[in-house]
Protein backbone atom coordinates (compact mmCIF):
# COMPACT_ATOMS: atom_id res chain seq x y z
CA UNK A 1 0.00 0.00 0.00
CA UNK A 2 2.84 2.11 -0.44
CA UNK A 3 2.86 2.88 -4.35
CA UNK A 4 6.09 4.91 -4.32
CA UNK A 5 8.65 3.02 -2.75
CA UNK A 6 11.38 6.17 -3.06
CA UNK A 7 11.15 9.97 -4.18
CA UNK A 8 14.52 11.32 -4.70
CA UNK A 9 16.17 14.51 -5.88
CA UNK A 10 17.26 17.18 -6.48
CA UNK A 11 20.53 16.33 -5.37
CA UNK A 12 23.70 18.18 -3.70
CA UNK A 13 26.89 17.78 -4.68
CA UNK A 14 27.59 16.49 -1.21
CA UNK A 15 25.93 13.23 -2.55
CA UNK A 16 29.38 13.15 -5.34
CA UNK A 17 31.52 10.63 -3.22
CA UNK A 18 28.11 8.21 -2.31
CA UNK A 19 27.75 8.25 -6.11
CA UNK A 20 31.19 7.35 -6.94
CA UNK A 21 31.67 4.70 -4.15
CA UNK A 22 28.24 3.22 -5.37
CA UNK A 23 28.93 3.00 -8.87
CA UNK A 24 32.08 1.72 -8.52
CA UNK A 25 30.92 -1.47 -6.59
CA UNK A 26 28.55 -2.35 -9.70
CA UNK A 27 31.40 -1.46 -12.16
CA UNK A 28 33.61 -3.79 -10.04
CA UNK A 29 31.63 -6.28 -9.79
CA UNK A 30 30.60 -6.23 -13.44
CA UNK A 31 34.27 -6.82 -14.51
CA UNK A 32 35.12 -9.13 -11.80
CA UNK A 33 32.52 -11.33 -13.49
CA UNK A 34 33.79 -10.98 -16.82
CA UNK A 35 37.24 -11.38 -15.79
CA UNK A 36 36.26 -14.96 -14.05
CA UNK A 37 34.56 -15.55 -17.43
CA UNK A 38 37.10 -14.86 -19.60
CA UNK A 39 39.54 -16.76 -17.14
CA UNK A 40 41.90 -13.42 -16.38
CA UNK A 41 42.43 -12.33 -12.62
CA UNK A 42 44.03 -9.16 -13.42
CA UNK A 43 42.52 -5.89 -15.82
CA UNK A 44 45.11 -3.90 -17.24
CA UNK A 45 46.35 -0.48 -16.56
CA UNK A 46 44.40 1.36 -19.05
CA UNK A 47 41.07 -0.63 -18.19
CA UNK A 48 41.18 0.63 -14.70
CA UNK A 49 41.88 4.40 -16.21
CA UNK A 50 39.27 4.19 -18.48
CA UNK A 51 36.33 2.38 -15.56
CA UNK A 52 37.77 5.42 -13.44
CA UNK A 53 36.73 7.54 -15.58
CA UNK A 54 33.55 6.51 -16.57
CA UNK A 55 32.46 5.64 -12.59
CA UNK A 56 33.77 9.79 -12.06
CA UNK A 57 31.66 10.99 -15.41
CA UNK A 58 28.96 8.74 -14.55
CA UNK A 59 28.28 9.88 -10.94
CA UNK A 60 28.17 13.26 -12.15
CA UNK A 61 26.19 12.64 -15.17
CA UNK A 62 23.43 10.82 -12.82
CA UNK A 63 23.55 13.74 -10.46
CA UNK A 64 22.58 16.39 -13.18
CA UNK A 65 19.85 14.07 -14.99
CA UNK A 66 18.30 13.56 -11.45
CA UNK A 67 18.26 17.37 -10.77
CA UNK A 68 17.02 17.80 -13.88
CA UNK A 69 13.99 15.57 -13.37
CA UNK A 70 13.32 16.03 -9.83
CA UNK A 71 11.46 15.02 -7.84
CA UNK A 72 12.06 11.44 -9.17
CA UNK A 73 9.86 8.70 -7.97
CA UNK A 74 10.70 4.92 -7.30
CA UNK A 75 7.48 2.87 -8.01
CA UNK A 76 7.26 -0.15 -5.24
CA UNK A 77 5.79 -2.22 -8.40
CA UNK A 78 8.49 -1.86 -10.85
CA UNK A 79 11.03 -2.79 -8.18
CA UNK A 80 9.19 -5.35 -6.99
CA UNK A 81 9.41 -6.85 -10.85
CA UNK A 82 12.79 -6.28 -10.67
CA UNK A 83 13.73 -8.40 -7.38
CA UNK A 84 11.09 -11.19 -9.21
CA UNK A 85 13.35 -10.95 -12.35
CA UNK A 86 16.29 -11.60 -10.15
CA UNK A 87 14.71 -14.40 -8.35
CA UNK A 88 13.66 -16.11 -10.79
CA UNK A 89 16.84 -15.77 -13.24
CA UNK A 90 18.30 -17.25 -10.07
CA UNK A 91 16.86 -20.37 -10.30
CA UNK A 92 17.11 -20.72 -14.24
CA UNK A 93 21.02 -20.06 -13.60
CA UNK A 94 20.64 -22.82 -10.57
CA UNK A 95 18.63 -25.81 -12.62
CA UNK A 96 19.66 -24.96 -16.16
CA UNK A 97 23.73 -25.63 -15.07
CA UNK A 98 22.80 -29.18 -15.50
CA UNK A 99 21.74 -28.44 -19.27
CA UNK A 100 24.76 -26.83 -20.40
CA UNK A 101 23.14 -23.02 -20.20
CA UNK A 102 25.42 -20.31 -18.52
CA UNK A 103 24.74 -17.38 -16.52
CA UNK A 104 25.08 -14.78 -19.78
CA UNK A 105 22.35 -17.53 -21.59
CA UNK A 106 19.68 -16.88 -18.79
CA UNK A 107 20.45 -13.12 -18.09
CA UNK A 108 19.41 -12.69 -22.03
CA UNK A 109 16.61 -14.73 -22.01
CA UNK A 110 15.23 -13.59 -18.88
CA UNK A 111 15.14 -9.59 -20.61
CA UNK A 112 13.65 -10.94 -23.36
CA UNK A 113 11.20 -12.61 -21.59
CA UNK A 114 10.06 -9.70 -19.24
CA UNK A 115 9.79 -7.19 -21.77
CA UNK A 116 7.99 -9.21 -23.86
CA UNK A 117 5.70 -11.00 -21.14
CA UNK A 118 5.22 -7.39 -19.88
CA UNK A 119 4.01 -6.18 -23.60
CA UNK A 120 1.48 -8.68 -23.81
CA UNK A 121 0.20 -8.46 -20.63
CA UNK A 122 -0.20 -4.71 -21.48
CA UNK A 123 -1.35 -4.88 -24.42
CA UNK A 124 -4.19 -7.37 -23.23
CA UNK A 125 -5.14 -5.17 -20.59
CA UNK A 126 -5.90 -2.23 -22.73
CA UNK A 127 -7.55 -3.97 -25.33
CA UNK A 128 -9.80 -5.49 -22.77
CA UNK A 129 -10.20 -1.66 -21.52
CA UNK A 130 -9.92 -0.29 -24.63
CA UNK A 131 -12.59 2.81 -23.96
CA UNK A 132 -10.59 4.19 -20.83
CA UNK A 133 -7.45 4.85 -22.73
CA UNK A 134 -8.70 5.93 -26.08
CA UNK A 135 -8.62 9.69 -24.44
CA UNK A 136 -5.56 9.65 -22.92
CA UNK A 137 -3.58 7.01 -25.08
CA UNK A 138 -0.31 8.21 -23.42
CA UNK A 139 -1.50 6.48 -20.23
CA UNK A 140 -0.90 2.83 -22.05
CA UNK A 141 2.43 3.53 -20.77
CA UNK A 142 1.67 3.76 -17.79
CA UNK A 143 2.61 0.18 -16.78
CA UNK A 144 3.39 1.32 -12.61
CA UNK A 145 0.04 2.71 -12.40
CA UNK A 146 -0.91 -1.52 -12.71
CA UNK A 147 -3.27 -3.06 -15.55
CA UNK A 148 -1.53 -6.18 -16.79
CA UNK A 149 -3.52 -8.58 -17.84
CA UNK A 150 -1.34 -12.27 -17.04
CA UNK A 151 -2.28 -14.50 -19.44
CA UNK A 152 -1.59 -11.34 -22.01
CA UNK A 153 1.90 -12.08 -20.65
CA UNK A 154 2.37 -15.67 -20.80
CA UNK A 155 1.27 -15.02 -25.11
CA UNK A 156 3.62 -12.44 -25.16
CA UNK A 157 6.71 -14.70 -23.24
CA UNK A 158 5.72 -18.17 -24.91
CA UNK A 159 6.31 -15.93 -28.53
CA UNK A 160 9.38 -14.54 -27.35
CA UNK A 161 10.50 -18.07 -25.76
CA UNK A 162 9.83 -19.72 -28.79
CA UNK A 163 11.88 -17.09 -31.21
CA UNK A 164 14.70 -17.43 -29.01
CA UNK A 165 14.72 -21.12 -28.62
CA UNK A 166 15.51 -20.99 -32.50
CA UNK A 167 17.69 -18.68 -32.59
CA UNK A 168 19.82 -20.02 -30.01
CA UNK A 169 19.08 -23.59 -31.31
CA UNK A 170 17.72 -24.59 -28.03
CA UNK A 171 14.91 -27.61 -27.30
CA UNK A 172 11.67 -24.84 -26.56
CA UNK A 173 9.97 -28.11 -24.46
CA UNK A 174 13.03 -27.83 -21.94
CA UNK A 175 13.43 -24.15 -21.95
CA UNK A 176 9.89 -24.27 -21.05
CA UNK A 177 10.17 -26.79 -18.34
CA UNK A 178 12.84 -24.81 -16.74
CA UNK A 179 11.43 -21.49 -16.78
CA UNK A 180 7.90 -23.18 -15.32
CA UNK A 181 9.08 -22.87 -11.83
CA UNK A 182 10.90 -19.16 -11.96
CA UNK A 183 7.86 -18.02 -13.45
CA UNK A 184 5.79 -19.69 -10.90
CA UNK A 185 8.42 -17.93 -8.00
CA UNK A 186 8.26 -14.65 -10.17
CA UNK A 187 4.79 -13.87 -10.37
CA UNK A 188 4.50 -14.45 -6.50
CA UNK A 189 7.02 -11.88 -5.69
CA UNK A 190 4.99 -9.50 -8.35
CA UNK A 191 1.93 -10.08 -6.80
CA UNK A 192 3.27 -8.15 -3.71
CA UNK A 193 4.31 -5.30 -5.82
CA UNK A 194 0.60 -5.36 -6.66
CA UNK A 195 -0.39 -5.25 -3.14
CA UNK A 196 1.84 -2.25 -2.62
CA UNK A 197 0.39 -0.78 -5.57
CA UNK A 198 -3.31 -1.21 -4.25
CA UNK A 199 -4.36 -2.99 -7.89
CA UNK A 200 -6.22 -6.38 -8.14
CA UNK A 201 -7.84 -5.96 -4.92
CA UNK A 202 -10.72 -8.22 -3.77
CA UNK A 203 -14.24 -7.64 -3.18
CA UNK A 204 -15.62 -6.45 0.51
CA UNK A 205 -14.09 -9.00 3.39
CA UNK A 206 -15.13 -9.22 7.08
CA UNK A 207 -12.60 -11.75 7.90
CA UNK A 208 -10.01 -10.99 10.62
CA UNK A 209 -7.56 -10.51 7.60
CA UNK A 210 -9.35 -8.07 5.89
CA UNK A 211 -6.84 -4.98 4.72
CA UNK A 212 -8.25 -1.61 4.58
CA UNK A 213 -6.18 0.54 1.71
CA UNK A 214 -5.89 4.73 2.05
CA UNK A 215 -8.03 6.68 1.66
CA UNK A 216 -8.80 8.10 -1.71
CA UNK A 217 -7.32 5.50 -3.85
CA UNK A 218 -9.57 3.50 -6.14
CA UNK A 219 -8.98 0.06 -3.56
CA UNK A 220 -9.66 2.16 -0.71
CA UNK A 221 -13.26 3.52 -1.64
CA UNK A 222 -15.90 3.00 0.74
CA UNK A 223 -13.20 2.76 3.48
CA UNK A 224 -14.22 -1.28 4.19
CA UNK A 225 -11.57 -3.75 4.27
CA UNK A 226 -11.09 -6.22 1.06
CA UNK A 227 -9.87 -9.56 0.54
CA UNK A 228 -6.39 -8.61 -0.08
CA UNK A 229 -6.18 -11.00 -2.32
CA UNK A 230 -2.53 -10.15 -4.37
CA UNK A 231 -1.54 -11.40 -1.08
CA UNK A 232 -3.65 -14.40 -1.66
CA UNK A 233 -2.04 -14.87 -5.35
CA UNK A 234 1.32 -14.44 -3.88
CA UNK A 235 0.69 -17.61 -1.53
CA UNK A 236 -0.89 -19.49 -4.13
CA UNK A 237 2.15 -19.29 -7.02
CA UNK A 238 4.55 -19.82 -4.40
CA UNK A 239 3.04 -23.44 -3.74
CA UNK A 240 2.78 -23.95 -7.28
CA UNK A 241 6.66 -23.21 -7.02
CA UNK A 242 7.73 -25.56 -4.54
CA UNK A 243 5.56 -28.02 -6.46
CA UNK A 244 7.33 -27.77 -9.69
CA UNK A 245 10.52 -27.62 -8.37
CA UNK A 246 9.89 -31.40 -6.55
CA UNK A 247 8.25 -32.38 -9.62
CA UNK A 248 10.83 -31.20 -11.94
CA UNK A 249 13.62 -34.18 -11.88
CA UNK A 250 10.62 -36.60 -12.32
CA UNK A 251 8.99 -35.55 -15.49
CA UNK A 252 10.72 -37.02 -18.18
CA UNK A 253 8.28 -35.80 -21.24
CA UNK A 254 9.46 -32.18 -22.09
CA UNK A 255 7.50 -29.28 -22.31
CA UNK A 256 4.37 -31.30 -19.72
CA UNK A 257 6.04 -29.37 -16.38
CA UNK A 258 5.34 -26.13 -18.56
CA UNK A 259 1.72 -27.52 -19.39
CA UNK A 260 1.22 -28.67 -15.86
CA UNK A 261 1.96 -25.05 -14.07
CA UNK A 262 -0.50 -23.45 -16.63
CA UNK A 263 -2.71 -26.33 -15.07
CA UNK A 264 -2.46 -25.03 -11.64
CA UNK A 265 -2.22 -21.90 -12.63
CA UNK A 266 -5.25 -21.66 -13.84
CA UNK A 267 -7.17 -23.68 -11.04
CA UNK A 268 -5.84 -20.86 -8.57
CA UNK A 269 -6.56 -18.09 -10.80
CA UNK A 270 -10.25 -19.59 -11.12
CA UNK A 271 -11.07 -19.59 -7.39
CA UNK A 272 -9.04 -16.08 -6.42
CA UNK A 273 -11.18 -14.37 -9.16
CA UNK A 274 -14.56 -15.40 -6.90
CA UNK A 275 -12.87 -12.87 -4.41
CA UNK A 276 -11.64 -10.70 -6.39
CA UNK A 277 -12.41 -6.90 -7.92
CA UNK A 278 -9.45 -4.64 -9.49
CA UNK A 279 -8.64 -4.53 -12.71
CA UNK A 280 -9.22 -7.81 -15.28
CA UNK A 281 -11.96 -9.23 -12.90
CA UNK A 282 -14.37 -7.91 -15.12
CA UNK A 283 -17.70 -10.45 -15.77
CA UNK A 284 -17.33 -12.33 -19.35
CA UNK A 285 -20.97 -11.35 -20.84
CA UNK A 286 -21.52 -14.01 -23.05
CA UNK A 287 -20.51 -16.49 -19.71
CA UNK A 288 -21.82 -14.54 -16.67
CA UNK A 289 -20.99 -14.38 -13.91
CA UNK A 290 -17.43 -15.67 -15.30
CA UNK A 291 -14.90 -13.18 -15.35
CA UNK A 292 -12.80 -12.81 -18.13
CA UNK A 293 -10.23 -14.20 -16.51
CA UNK A 294 -11.85 -17.47 -15.44
CA UNK A 295 -12.93 -17.93 -18.62
CA UNK A 296 -9.43 -18.03 -20.07
CA UNK A 297 -8.34 -20.14 -17.00
CA UNK A 298 -10.95 -22.98 -18.28
CA UNK A 299 -9.76 -23.31 -21.60
CA UNK A 300 -6.03 -22.86 -20.85
CA UNK A 301 -6.10 -25.34 -18.32
CA UNK A 302 -8.75 -27.90 -19.60
CA UNK A 303 -6.45 -27.25 -22.85
CA UNK A 304 -3.13 -28.02 -21.15
CA UNK A 305 -4.37 -31.12 -19.83
CA UNK A 306 -5.22 -32.56 -22.55
CA UNK A 307 -1.94 -31.82 -24.05
CA UNK A 308 -0.24 -33.38 -21.20
CA UNK A 309 -2.34 -36.47 -21.81
CA UNK A 310 -2.07 -37.13 -25.32
CA UNK A 311 2.09 -36.14 -25.00
CA UNK A 312 2.30 -38.61 -22.27
CA UNK A 313 4.43 -41.16 -23.86
CA UNK A 314 6.39 -38.74 -25.82
CA UNK A 315 10.61 -38.93 -25.27
CA UNK A 316 13.03 -36.68 -26.09
CA UNK A 317 17.07 -36.75 -25.87
CA UNK A 318 18.75 -35.02 -23.20
CA UNK A 319 20.64 -31.96 -23.24
CA UNK A 320 19.63 -29.00 -25.25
Amino acid sequence: MHPILVETGPWSWGAYPVIVLILALIVGLVQWLESRRAGSQSLTATNWALTTLFVLAGAAAMILVVNKLAPIYVHSYGVMLLIALAAGTWWLTRTGRNYGFNLEDWIDFALIILLSGVVGARLLYVLLHLPDYASAPITILYVWQGGLAFHGGVAGAIIAGYIFACVRRISFPLLADLSAPALALGYAIARIGCFLNGCCYGHRCDLPWGVTFPPGTEAGAGGFPRHPTQLYACAASFIIFLVLARLQPRIKVRGNLFLLYLVLYSVYRFIVEFFRRGATANVFAPLAPLTEAQTASIVIGIGALITIFVRRHRREPEGK
